[in-house]
């Protein structure tokens, strides 16, 4: 799929688009801090484990730079159909934590890369794909660019307000 060329942009206005997207994403990060390939499977009850929170935000972000970028997809078929959205993940088929969270490192850096160059006339440009209908109430908001990335930047706030209390559970401190 072809984009279109992007306007140039003011520095500034890229910049902030960063760092608003690093916000949630840095708080994932945090997150992550003090956990081993043990604990990061572990799962209390009511709890989903540290692996499946990297991979499943890795996989949205994936998806939004295919979508919105026109990229190919940076996760294999066999990862995105173990952590997207409706997925029954095999937590036996989980790599390392520490290949897990540069998986999801290396999904942000391609947001990033893409948003420093994005002008405001950019944000209501709409893809002609139409999102997976696993994304429900939200496909349709997808498919615009300016509300995909406002959704894909809350989305890892979204998850980190659910990792802090996995760390509660799991005995460890929470950074947040």
């Amino acid at each position: 799929m072809t984009q279109p060329t992007l306007t140039p942009v003011p520095p500034a206005v890229g910049e902030h688009l960063v760092q608003a997207l690093d916000v949630g994403y840095e708080l994932v990060l945090a997150l992550t801090e003090g956990f081993d390939d043990e604990t990061a499977r572990l799962a209390p009850e009511g709890h989903k484990p540290l692996v499946w929170f990297l991979g499943h935000l890795a996989c949205a972000k994936d998806y939004f730079s295919t979508l919105h970028q026109g990229t190919p997809k940076a996760v294999s078929e066999e990862f995105s159909d173990n952590f997207a959205d409706g997925a029954d993940t095999n937590f036996t088929h989980v790599p390392p934590l520490e290949e897990m969270i540069e998986i999801y490192r290396s999904t942000h850096q391609r947001i990033r890369d893409f948003v420093v160059g994005l002008a405001p006339e950019d944000f209501s440009r709409r893809t002609p794909v139409l999102p997976d209908e696993n994304m429900g109430e939200y496909a349709e908001q997808f498919r615009t660019l300016g509300k995909a990335l406002a959704l894909t930047q809350m989305h890892d706030s979204f998850h980190a307000g659910q990792m802090a209390p996995l760390r509660l559970a799991l005995g460890m401190e929470s950074p947040v």
